[in-house]
């Protein structure tokens, strides 16, 4: 009798597509107001002073989750791109906030 093989771990899975989605939570508003202060009325540029800080939260959580599933997907052997997409929106996200503060 055969046995079955052992099920895949899914951990880098769920971790990078938890960093994807928490990534996308913190760009969206931001991304929203600058089409709205760009097409629309430049008065929806102080938009900006609620969102930031909306990015500057979730970036780098969305960072260390990403961070977590490269970490199991090396462990698993596994896929390697939600996690990678998680780092790299999470570090995107960082970005404006850096250009804000520098």
């Amino acid at each position: 009798m055969t046995d079955l093989p052992p099920p895949r771990r899914r951990r880098a899975l769920g971790c990078g597509i938890a960093a994807t989605v928490v990534a996308l939570v913190g760009i969206l508003p931001t991304a929203i107001v600058f089409v709205l202060a760009g097409t629309g009325d430049p008065n929806y540029g102080w938009l900006l002073f609620v969102t930031l800080p909306i990015a500057v939260l979730f970036g780098p959580v969305a960072l260390v989750l990403g961070i977590i599933g490269i970490v199991f997907a090396r462990i698993d052997r596994g896929g390697y791109a939600w996690p990678i997409v998680g780092v790299v929106l999470g570090v995107v996200q960082l970005l404006p906030a850096a250009a804000f503060l520098g």
